[in-house]
């Protein structure tokens, strides 16, 4: 436990100096089209200069939340708690009085993001069930309002699809629909309401007609009228590696087995992307692209399954959690990625990705913290 909650907590203090702005987490971010593509490469090369590319990502402020809770748990540290709560008081105050969250990146300007608002909830949800606050409560049930009257879901033969987008047409996104059975199953379970998983039968019936038997979800499918495009393969390892966790927040929530068997098949494709190295590969086209995020991702995906007992792959899962280790910085943050196109590499550090590798660190302090008072007890 000592290795992971030591480097933990040295991001931790990384991140809460150079990028926690009072109630939130601001920083640069890979972003989209045509930053995420090449236009990130010269500002890392050129990191002297002020970009002045600093956002407000939701998806980080959620993770950041869930990071300082866990931390509250494993060391009693007062000042973390406080950090999530403050936390999740920005994500309220930044929610639109429709229930919804703006995009940050200019990219999507104007777009209305699932997975945005996701995390937006699932991090004054977790704020909620540790204060009671009623208004955390209220902001969370604006954006299920939100979800289900105005995202809306894309009917299938086989169930349901959430969109992309609320407001802009859009094909099928399987990783969409794991996002939102995290979070009705959290919301079912801490406040005992099970009308909130109304929709979940018809997600995971969804789910399960577009897995392959490789255990891979197609990126994106078309709609019955033609919108979106089919592509089987985007960054094939580390969305399936967020959608086993996706999935098995649901279980831990509701204790449906109908998402077993899609994680044990997830866990069985991502484990075949770990190198002898510890590195991940990026996507199945063979890229020698290295991304340390996707690895943590990856590496705390299959400790996941294997708690589970759905599928044992610990020698991929420790060469991962090696990897990533390896990585750290004196100063607690981590590069994003090496060898992007064979040769450059991104050496900026992004708020949104840093906060989910310390969520991926703190998975793995937990078990240790875990089995360490079991074997206390037990003495």
């Amino acid at each position: 436990m000592t290795d992971y909650l030591h480097a933990a907590q040295t991001l931790h203090r990384y991140l809460s100096h150079r990028f926690w702005h009072d109630d939130g987490l601001v920083g640069p971010d890979v972003g989209v089209r045509f930053n995420r593509v090449m236009w990130r490469f010269p500002k890392s090369y050129l990191g002297f200069l002020d970009w002045q590319d600093d956002y407000y990502y939701l998806q980080g402020q959620g993770y950041w939340v869930l990071d300082n809770w866990q931390l509250y748990d494993l060391t009693g540290d007062d000042a973390c708690a406080a950090m999530a709560v403050r936390c999740a008081t920005g994500i309220l105050n930044t929610q639109q009085p429709g229930g919804y969250w703006d995009y940050p990146h200019p990219g999507w300007k104007g777009r209305i993001g699932t997975v945005e608002g996701v995390f937006a909830a699932l991090g004054l949800l977790a704020a909620y069930e540790r204060t009671g606050r009623d208004d955390l409560l209220a902001g969370v049930l604006r954006w299920y309002d939100y979800m289900i009257h105005h995202t809306g879901f894309q009917r299938t033969d086989a169930g349901l699809a959430i969109n992309y987008f609320s407001n802009k047409p859009a094909g099928l996104v399987p990783n969409n629909s794991t996002h939102a059975l995290a979070f009705f199953g959290r919301l079912a379970q801490v406040t005992g309401e099970q009308h909130y998983l109304e929709h979940c039968p018809a997600l995971i019936g969804f789910l399960a007609s577009v897995q392959m038997e490789s255990g891979e979800f197609p990126y994106s499918l078309k709609n019955e009228t033609g919108e979106g495009r089919d592509r089987v393969h985007f960054q094939c390892y580390q969305y399936h590696a967020f959608q086993l966790q996706h999935l098995a927040m649901y279980y831990d929530s509701t204790q449906d087995a109908a998402v077993l068997p899609l994680i044990q098949k997830v866990a069985q494709f991502i484990a075949g992307s770990v190198r002898a190295d510890g590195s991940t590969r990026f996507d199945c086209t063979g890229s020698p692209m290295r991304v340390v995020y996707n690895t943590a991702a990856i590496a705390a995906a299959l400790g996941i399954a294997r708690r589970l007992g759905v599928h044992h792959a610990q020698a991929e899962e420790d060469r991962a959690y090696a990897y990533v280790l390896a990585r750290q910085r004196p100063d607690g943050g981590f590069p994003y990625s090496s060898r992007e196109y064979g040769f450059l590499s991104d050496r900026r550090e992004y708020p949104r990705t840093l906060a989910m590798i310390l969520y991926h660190l703190l998975l793995k302090a937990a078990e240790y913290h875990t089995e360490y008072r079991q074997q206390r007890s037990l003495a």
